[in-house]
């Protein structure tokens, strides 16, 4: 089924509606990549101490556990840069753009904070949403790594409802067969399970407070939503996700999200989406 894939490419060239959105991450992934290999910043091998499990059981992620020197110096120079290269590259956003690197150029700017509070609204720093945005494309570099490094936890280590990879909030998951429920994290692309296909926050399993929203025209994918919680995730058949985020695919049924709140008020973690839309 690799024809019906769809990538960040595909969109660019096959939907108009989306492809602004599918060239502005294109642009920041090759930023990505040309920082990590061309010599401007070091590679995202992001060591931690000990073994991955030891983190899971004391409720760490990778990242969180990761050596905070070595995640600072590659994520904060690589915030600068994406930032540079949204600035040159949509000059719409320069004006804000430059604001922004003024803040991030201050000798007190407290990167070890910001970085590991990387899902949380920088209220003091300019452009709080843009900033946000850009620290956690530029957090997704180490986490992916981590991600494909390490097989994921087994259920009696990571029982949190966050990525044990990266902390992102769950977002999405995937369809399958079994009696358990496979996530998927939209920030770095890790899969773990957790037990039951219940509610992935709350553990709800109640069919009478679990809704399947779905609307073809809106792509390949559906919203379940737990009535008790008021969370939400997207689910996607895993014949259509290529390794890694999920981000195409993301892309591709955003239409769902908008459908889903305004005729449900149901929506998604806002901390996991801001990885994915830009202000």
């Amino acid at each position: 089924m690799a024809d019906e894939r769809w990538t960040l490419d595909r969109i660019e060239r096959e939907r108009p509606d989306l492809a602004p959105l599918a060239a502005l991450h294109g642009v920041l992934a090759d930023a990505t990549l040309r920082f990590a290999t061309e010599g401007d910043g070091p590679e995202p091998r992001a060591a931690f101490s000990g073994p991955p499990a030891l983190q899971w059981l004391a409720g760490r992620s990778l990242v969180a556990g990761a050596n905070p020197a070595v995640i600072v110096d590659l994520v904060g120079p690589l915030t600068v840069r994406l930032a540079e290269e949204l600035g040159r590259t949509f000059p719409e956003t320069a004006e804000a753009v430059a604001e922004l690197l003024a803040a991030l150029a201050a000798p007190d700017f407290d990167w070890p904070r910001r970085v590991s509070t990387c899902f949380e609204l920088a209220e003091s720093v300019p452009h709080a949403e843009l900033f946000r945005f850009v620290l956690l494309r530029a957090v997704a570099a180490p986490a992916i790594h981590l991600a494909r490094s390490f097989s994921p936890p087994s259920l009696d280590r990571w029982s949190r409802p966050a990525c044990p990879f990266c902390s992102a909030p769950p977002a999405a998951a995937l369809a399958g067969p079994g009696s358990d429920r496979r996530l998927v994290c939209v920030l770095c692309g890790g899969r773990w399970t957790m037990e039951g296909l219940g509610c992935h926050a709350c553990g709800e399993k109640s069919g009478e407070r679990l809704r399947v929203l779905a609307n073809r025209d809106a792509g390949p994918a559906s919203i379940e939503a737990c009535d008790t919680c008021e969370t939400a995730i997207k689910v996607f058949h895993e014949s259509y996700l290529l390794p890694g985020p999920p981000l195409a695919m993301e892309l591709l049924t955003a239409a769902l999200d908008l459908v889903a709140a305004r005729d449900e008020g149901v929506r998604r973690d806002p901390r996991a989406l801001a990885a994915l839309y830009p202000p």
